[in-house]
């Protein structure tokens, strides 16, 4: 169990975990049964919700039991990293270097999120037109997940792309 512990920490230190966690990764870590109870019943209720269970309670019990799943997956994810941190916190993994100045191209935050949004609706848009060359045509919601997913793989893209750079 020890050897792949080791090999588990030599693969995140590979791809950047020796790296400082943002924020909002410290406070899912530190916060691991709200982050379980609110992943589980966002999960819980959007299964719901697509089974159309709010008035068959043999679907209803199903997404409880989907968000039950979930919330633990959720948890437990968290307290793994909590254990991650704390091993780096404890062994000195973080790197001390001063934070970076900011750098003079980055964005606002609040231009950020507007570029995001504005992005997604394109593709949404896009992806229903070109939905509607099918017979039957694909839906708004459809348009909208997929936009979802070109969007975030794009992001992933792009911050691999900025690791391997440094």
């Amino acid at each position: 169990m020890e050897r792949l512990r080791r090999a588990f920490l030599e693969f995140d230190r590979r791809f950047g975990g020796a790296e400082p966690p943002p924020r909002v990764q410290v406070f899912l870590a530190r916060h691991p049964v709200a982050t379980g109870v609110v992943g589980g019943v966002v999960n819980g209720l959007l299964f719901a919700w697509a089974l159309s269970a709010f008035d068959d309670l043999g679907r209803m019990l199903q997404a409880v039991l989907w968000g039950l799943g979930a919330g633990l997956l959720f948890w437990l994810l968290c307290r793994f990293e909590r254990r991650r941190q704390a091993h780096y916190e404890r062994t000195g993994g973080w790197r001390s270097a001063p934070p970076s100045p900011v750098a003079h191209h980055a964005l606002p935050l609040w231009l950020e999120g507007v570029l995001w949004i504005s992005t997604w609706s394109i593709c949404t848009a896009v992806l229903c037109l070109i939905g509607q060359l099918r017979d039957p045509p694909r839906s708004w919601l459809w348009s909208a997940m997929y936009a979802g997913i070109v969007i975030i793989a794009g992001w992933a893209a792009r911050l691999v792309r900025q690791r391997r750079r440094r």
